[in-house]
């Protein structure tokens, strides 16, 4: 199923910081609307991220508008990168403005890729979470590198020494609230799926995808996108998650 959309710029608000955003809307019917949130804005995170693209795509060929959004402190967007309470507030405030930009009473979905899938982890348990119906979420990573050796390490394929299990995204996994689709790569090191498979509470599904690593390459670290098998892989979970709500 191919994406036709058209694509345009827009500015956010978030407690006084412009965000840079990318709003998507489908050509046909809209069913609804997600906010797709980036990897690690402190390593080089942010919405052009292949993986992140790849998810707005499929959703919007799912028919959702769909919104990419730099959190603050990433390029152009204000703040201060290591502000990761202000990033859930800008993961709200994107979440509601692009259910703004759909029709009204359409079901609203997160997804983000690593960080940002712990970022909506996190966001759904809020007191003040937003509205969703559903998440897609890309390796949400449960051993986060601690040092700049080992995001270094991870981005060139190489084993990670000293990051640790992260017990908090491993209780938001267990208890997650609403239907969650959640996609890992066989040889991912930082969201291991058998870990993932393990911790995933009973409303996530996981999906293991064969022979890409936490970046959904076939090539050590960082290399290109295998867009086929993550496509495929995206589109079978935005289908269950539409089947789920009706």
């Amino acid at each position: 199923m191919t994406a036709t959309y058209t694509s345009e710029p827009r500015i956010l608000d978030s407690d006084g910081h412009r965000l840079d955003a990318v709003l998507m809307r489908p050509t046909g019917p809209v069913r609804g609307s997600i906010a797709v949130s980036h990897p690690h804005p402190g390593h080089g995170g942010h919405m052009d991220h292949s993986v992140v693209v790849a998810i707005a795509e499929r959703g919007v060929a799912a028919g959702l508008v769909a919104l990419r959004f730099d959190v603050r402190g990433v390029r152009h967007s204000d703040g201060d990168v290591d502000d990761a309470v202000g990033h859930l507030v800008d993961l709200v405030v994107a979440s509601d403005a692009v259910a703004g930009w759909a029709p009204e009473g359409l079901p609203r979905y997160g997804a983000g890729f690593s960080y940002g899938a712990r970022l909506w982890l996190e966001a759904v348990r809020a007191p003040a979470a937003p509205p969703i119906a559903g998440l897609v979420l890309a390796a949400p990573a449960t051993r986060v590198p601690r040092t700049a050796r080992d995001f270094g390490d991870l981005l060139l394929g190489r084993p990670i020494r000293d990051a640790a299990v992260d017990p908090r995204v491993i209780e938001r996994l267990e208890r997650v609230p609403v239907p969650a689709r959640i996609l890992v790569g066989e040889h991912d090191v930082v969201a291991p799926p058998h870990e993932v498979q393990r911790h995933a509470g009973p409303r996530a599904r996981v999906v293991v995808l064969p022979g890409l690593n936490h970046f959904f390459s076939r090539s050590s670290g960082a290399g290109v996108t295998d867009l086929p098998a993550l496509h495929a892989a995206l589109d079978a979970a935005f289908r269950d998650l539409e089947t789920q709500g009706s």
